[in-house]
Parts: structure tokens; C-alpha cells; sequence
């Protein structure tokens, strides 16, 4: 989860700075940043998402095959 807030965190302040910028192609430039931290923040999302699913699955799959996974 850290990643993921420290992802914002990134996206946030190259928003900030792009707000503060001095050129066009400097702002642009920053907002591209941002654009990528949050590609990168959302692609973590989805692999805890998908970790907490595997992890679910491979918890009950456990309890069904009385605890033993199948290879």
C-alpha cells in the first residue's frame, strides 16, 4: 500500500509544480509526469486487488482440498 500512496503523492506534487510552471513545455511536461504516477499508482491498485484475490482463492481452495493445494 505504500507504493501506491507514495505513487499519489508523486502524481500530486507534478500537478503542483506544473501549476507553478514557468513555460508551456514546462507544464506540459509536468502534467505528463503526473499522468504516469497515477498510470503506475492504478496498475498497483490492481495488482493488491488481484493479490487479495489469489490469496482468497488459494485460501478456500486450501480448506477444500484439506489444506493441501493442487499442483
Amino acid at each position: 500500500m505504500k507504493l501506491l500512496e507514495e505513487y499519489a503523492e508523486h502524481a500530486k506534487g507534478c500537478r503542483e509544480a506544473a501549476g507553478r510552471a514557468q513555460t508551456a513545455d514546462e507544464k506540459d511536461h509536468l502534467l505528463q509526469m503526473a499522468e504516469r504516477w497515477e498510470e503506475l499508482a492504478r496498475q498497483r491498485a490492481a495488482q493488491l486487488h488481484l493479490e487479495d484475490i489469489l490469496a482468497t482463492i488459494l485460501t478456500s481452495g486450501n480448506k477444500q482440498n484439506g489444506g493441501t493445494a493442487a499442483a
